[in-house]
């Protein structure tokens, strides 16, 4: 019980903070939840132009004082921030393309990476998440990689979204990972090379920018492209030959009114090498349904695997099924990944 509480007693103590913070500096209540993790990681309450007040910093450091003194292992610290950040989003009324990706969605995607790396002998992996968001998908994929096994990764992520990219930097300082984070349009000129794995829950919807789109074989003939594609031409361009991408994108992407474009790009650029049904129960309809493609650039040492793993993953609190899945998983990989 006092591990709840612990919990309990850090949201709340964080909780306070973000919402003095958002009085004095009338920001959204993200980004002042954002300002109090770099707050807490750095030690120091930042100040500019005055503010927050003195009074405000002497209150905030009184606070962090209090939540330095909350002894949390590291998946409590992260369930207690992850929870602030859920508040967060309904108190800003967030729009649901920005929403926090759940945690079994990182935990799956690392079970994926885990067997595929694994298989092939690569202990260091350089990650990119190209719609980072709240970072959480990457934090807890990351967190599960280093507890699965001896990975070093190197991580990057893509925003653009000033409030998201500041929180996804400040949440990752505070959980100890060295996060280089970029604002910019993803489907937008990339800085970043060296890229091994892409993982990313894409944004779903139609992208405003008709000039950018149109150097882009996804594009739609007339009118606006759809963001998912792009994002994920874009994405597969960027990474090393035979490098991995590990898209979440609708159920229904492959039956859409764009999905012969993106059909065409990808026989000539990527191998389609897993297409899952993440467990029904993440999601509130059939409708919102999504899945979890994996794609692999031409190039290296990649082929088209024999057999497309493809299904729908069993919901982790089927423990056996579960199980299953992950051996399922784990000979596929032996089978086709073999470095």
């Amino acid at each position: 019980m006092a591990e709840e509480n612990g919990m309990q007693n850090y949201f709340d103590l964080l909780s306070q903070a973000a919402t003095l913070l958002q009085k004095s500096l009338s920001s959204s209540y993200t980004d002042s939840l954002a300002e109090s993790l770099t707050n807490l990681s750095d030690g120091k309450v930042y100040v500019e132009n005055g503010a927050p007040d003195s009074e405000t910093v002497t209150k905030l450091e009184e606070l962090y004082s209090q939540i330095k003194e909350v002894q949390l292992t590291q998946a409590q610290l992260k369930q207690a921030i992850t929870v602030n950040i859920i508040q967060a989003q309904r108190k800003d009324k967030v729009e649901a393309n920005k929403m926090m990706t759940p945690d079994t969605i990182g935990l799956i995607a690392s079970l994926i990476a885990y067997e595929l790396f694994s298989a092939m002998g690569k202990k260091t992996i350089n990650v990119v998440d190209p719609t980072i968001g709240t970072g959480n998908l990457l934090i807890e994929f990351i967190n599960q990689m280093q507890l699965a096994g001896d990975f070093d990764i190197n991580a990057a992520g893509i925003d653009n979204d000033e409030v998201l990219i500041g929180l996804a930097k400040s949440f990752s300082e505070m959980m100890n990972l060295n996060l280089d984070a970029y604002h910019q349009d993803a489907v937008a000129e990339w800085d970043i090379t060296d890229i091994d794995l892409a993982i990313a829950d894409l944004p779903v919807g139609y992208y405003p920018v008709d000039d950018n789109a149109a150097k882009f074989a996804t594009k739609a003939d007339e009118g606006h492209s759809y963001a998912h594609h792009l994002l994920i031409e874009q994405t597969m361009n960027n990474l090393n030959d035979g490098g991995i991408g590990m898209f979440v994108v609708p159920s229904a992407i492959f039956q859409t009114d764009q999905a012969k474009k993106l059909s065409e790009w990808m026989v000539s650029n990527v191998y389609l090498q897993a297409v899952l049904d993440l467990p029904a129960n993440l999601f509130a309809s059939k409708e919102a349904q999504k899945a979890i493609v994996v794609l692999q650039k031409h190039g290296g040492n990649s082929k088209q695997v024999t057999d497309v793993l493809m299904g729908s993953i069993p919901e982790t609190e089927n423990v056996k099924e579960f199980e299953g899945f992950r051996n399922q998983v784990q000979d596929w990989a032996k089978n086709n990944f073999k470095g």
